[in-house]
């Protein structure tokens, strides 16, 4: 007859619990990775976006009012808002999900 040893099952518990824990660090770990390469990535790709807005407001101010190259540069510049705007809510996204991650990895410790 096998006898039941609470001790055993209390170190199978705490065995599963590091194990959980050590798993959750390392995805923190690679949480911070990617952010801070996300973080260079989304700046990386505003710096050129802020200058071809920045071109493309230089451009308005020599071309006539009513021309066709006018509108192509307006509409640039939309293109390249919604570009910019979708460039800050990834990195808006990116730093919550650091939060996130960063309060679970210390509830975890």
């Amino acid at each position: 007859m096998v006898k039941y040893n609470p001790s055993k099952r209390n170190t199978k518990i705490k065995s599963s619990n590091r194990n959980a824990s050590k798993d959750l660090t390392r995805r923190y770990n690679k949480l911070v990775s990617l952010r801070r390469d996300s973080a260079g990535i989304i700046s990386e790709l505003c710096n050129p976006v802020d200058a071809v807005n920045r071109f493309l407001n230089l451009a308005l101010e020599h071309i006539e009012e009513n021309s066709q190259t006018r509108q192509f540069i307006l509409e640039s510049k939309v293109g390249v808002r919604k570009m910019a705007t979708l460039l800050k809510r990834l990195d808006i996204y990116a730093r919550k999900m650091e939060k996130e991650m960063r309060k679970l990895a210390e509830k975890h410790k």
